[in-house]
């Protein structure tokens, strides 16, 4: 009766072992479904973000110099337009081109939709009390087979922004024009200012001038010590600041009706360093060593890896560290600092392992054929042979302790006895 219900027992075991394997199986593509639909997503989503971001720039953009959708007769007018217009347009592609979004194809290529502007006064002209407006669509293609087969192949996103035009507006007397002086901006690593920029030494920041008003002259101030430490372009593509530090940049923009000037936090750091000290990293078997971590302050975690076959150790406070050293050979050790912005940063040093030293046996009052046998016994390898003074092949006695060497040699290398 017994053996009948431990039967059972295990008949029924082996039932619901089957049945979860194949309800498993029956579960598993959904699962995976699930995880590329909501990596798909993710993707778009954070791609929504970015264009909304793009919107808010180029609307900016087009709110400080809404003279150059405006028409003109005049060919050097016409020029500088142009101009405007392709550092609107190249703007809004570098940052599309970044984030993988496919802008409309006009003539064969991507392009930037241009702003529009309301016209409170009904004038004809872009002014201040009147609004830039850009809208921006982008397709973003999806990888997933069954969701692209409901959807299609790609999903187009949209986002849009408003500001109000900052220049343009002017009075006049019966013969004298009046205007007013620029409004300064600008952007560094296209980050508007003031808000503020951060990065490691050496950062390399790309300022673009996005003031209104036509300003006519430009003067940057870095603050960082280096020379000259002013620019005069329009457009500095490209100062680095060489060491760390906080500073705070400034950019004067300047017309015929006066200047303005705004500013930019730039926050440097030094770069993640990683390191270590050993007290020793050659000697012969059996070699302690103590490790000591030298490595930039922040990280979170340290793993030591000690060389293959010699295992390793891990640990948020594992600053310092030790190991022994049991055979000859050259060991690769590695230290891996955990960083919560940089992620993983590793170097690596070496240990040099010589062989285990050995004490010289006595031989003196040995018979020279029995040396050997005293050699191996004390544990070592290599031969003995006789050295200068000694009856080659002789069963001599050895009178005294003299050897060829230090009185602590390895234990597998060889020895000269001197009769």
């Amino acid at each position: 009766m017994h053996r009948l219900a431990a039967r059972l027992r295990t008949h029924l075991h082996n039932r619901t072992r089957g049945q979860s394997l194949v309800e498993f199986a029956l579960v598993l593509p959904i699962i995976m479904l699930l995880t590329l639909t909501a990596l798909d997503f993710g993707r778009v989503y954070l791609g929504y973000i970015n264009l909304q971001n793009m919107a808010r720039i180029a609307a900016n953009f087009a709110a400080n110099n809404p003279d150059a959708w405006t028409t003109s007769a005049d060919p050097a007018v016409i020029a500088a337009h142009q101009a405007t217009q392709l550092k609107y347009q190249n703007q809004i592609l570098g940052d599309a081109a970044a984030t993988n979004c496919n802008l409309p194809i006009v003539a064969g290529k991507q392009r930037a939709p241009d702003p529009t502007f309301t016209d409170a006064n009904a004038n004809g002209t872009p002014e201040i009390g009147d609004t830039a407006n850009v809208g921006i669509s982008c397709t973003f293609g999806v990888i997933t087979p069954v969701i692209a087969n409901v959807v299609g192949g790609s999903i187009k996103v949209s986002a849009a922004s408003t500001f109000p035009v900052k220049s343009g507006m002017t009075a006049s007397g019966p013969t004298i024009p009046v205007g007013s002086a620029p409004n300064a901006a600008f952007t560094g690593n296209a980050i508007n200012a003031p808000s503020p920029l951060s990065g490691t030494a050496p950062f390399t920041v790309v300022f673009r001038d996005t003031s209104g008003g036509t300003p006519t002259a430009w003067l940057w101030t870095f603050n960082d010590g280096s020379i000259p430490g002013t620019s005069t372009a329009q457009d500095p593509l490209g100062h680095v600041f060489a060491t760390a530090g906080t500073y705070v940049v400034t950019m004067t923009a300047t017309n015929t009706w006066g200047s303005t000037t705004t500013s930019q936090g730039i926050t440097v750091t030094n770069p993640t360093v990683v390191d270590f000290t050993m007290n020793q990293s050659s000697g012969n078997a059996p070699l302690p060593v103590n490790f000591t971590d030298a490595s930039s302050p922040g990280g979170t975690n340290y793993a030591w890896t000690f060389g293959a076959g010699e295992g390793g150790a891990s640990g948020a406070a594992l600053k310092t560290t030790s190991h022994t050293y049991s055979t000859n050979g050259t060991f690769t050790v590695t230290l891996t600092v955990t960083y919560p912005v940089v992620g993983n940063v590793q170097v690596t040093k070496t240990v040099s392992v010589s062989s285990s030293l050995c004490t010289v046996p006595n031989f003196k009052n040995t018979k020279r054929n029995s040396a050997a046998g005293t050699w191996a016994a004390a544990g070592f390898g290599g031969t003995v042979t006789d050295g200068p003074g000694a009856s080659p092949n002789g069963n001599y006695t050895i009178t005294s302790q003299t050897i060829t060497g230090a009185s602590l040699v390895p234990c597998n290398s060889s020895i000269q006895v001197n009769g």
